[in-house]
């Protein structure tokens, strides 16, 4: 069996298609498809499903992705270390972020990043909680910068995001200095779905209180606009309106509320490539040289 196979058959269950994954990797679909035609035979099993829309993994090709997987990241950490040691910097990293992070935090970060690392490949996906869990179950991502709902990954925290509250200034509550819980339950409100924002369910949780839910939205700028355009109040991250601060009204709630950003990793650190482990040093440092003002730096 040959790291090649494994690339290409990795590819192949990222995408779906023995097409797409050959014009990625440069290959033909005829030799894509042979070379996982090859591995299969190796194997002693099938590794996919031929669909009409395109192929997935057998519950074989599952068990053995993640082992393949293991084996392209260790060759890549050898290949990254080996290049080090002779004095060249190579490396690919691949982040998943929030979009308020993916918006406001990675032009900034990648900016500076490759100034001093101009050699090293990123790739970046915007994507919401949902999402990034099922990059990270995947391996699709070596890091994403989100917040931690379950106990699943390596979380290492990085600063804390108030939740406030937003309205139209023509709605009745933008007059007041601090919004009520009370005043929550009360009035026309746009709940963001709890694969994006979950800390918001959270409250009506643990606060056991019932809004008057008058939509329910997917999609941050989404739920902006209908704000703006007195529909409903909602409640969302501080980083999400650091540009709307001026079309819109923000209060804070009358109870401490925040959502906690880090860095999310499926692996632990000592098992990263030598570029992966730059990236989360540089985001730490980044953090604090800005002192960013989100609320509190952990």
């Amino acid at each position: 069996m040959s790291l090649k196979k494994y690339s290409a058959y990795i590819k192949v269950v990222e995408v779906g298609s023995l097409t797409k994954a050959g014009e990625m990797l440069n290959y033909t679909q005829p030799n894509i498809s042979q070379m996982i035609s090859s591995l299969e035979e190796e194997c002693g099993f099938p590794l996919l499903i031929r669909q009409k829309n395109g192929v997935k993994p057998t519950k074989n090709g599952l068990v053995v992705l993640h082992a393949m997987r293991e084996i392209q990241r260790g060759y890549e950490k050898l290949s990254e270390t080996v290049n080090q040691i002779n004095g060249l910097e190579t490396g690919k990293i691949r982040i998943g972020a929030y979009t308020s992070i993916a918006t406001n935090w990675m032009p900034k970060i990648l900016g500076e990043f490759k100034n001093l690392h101009p050699f090293i490949e990123i790739q970046v996906y915007e994507g919401n909680a949902s999402e990034l869990n099922h990059w990270l179950e995947e391996d699709q991502i070596d890091l994403g910068i989100g917040t931690s709902h379950n106990n699943k990954w390596d979380f290492q925290p990085l600063v804390r995001d108030p939740i406030l509250v937003i309205m139209s200034q023509r709605h009745e509550l933008a007059k007041l200095n601090l919004i009520t819980l009370e005043e929550i339950e009360s009035a026309e409100f746009i709940l963001p779905y709890s694969d994006s924002h979950f800390e918001v369910q959270n409250i009506f949780t643990q606060e056991q209180i019932m809004p008057k839910i008058a939509y329910q939205v997917r999609g941050d700028e989404t739920i902006i606009s209908m704000v703006k355009n007195n529909l409903g109040i909602s409640i969302l991250p501080k980083l999400l309106l650091s540009k709307c601060t001026e079309e819109i009204v923000i209060k804070p709630l009358e109870i401490n509320v925040f959502r906690e950003i880090g860095i999310l990793m499926n692996i632990r650190k000592n098992a990263q490539t030598p570029s992966v482990n730059k990236m989360i040093q540089f985001i730490n440092e980044w953090i604090m040289k800005n002192n960013y003002p989100i609320e509190t730096i952990l």
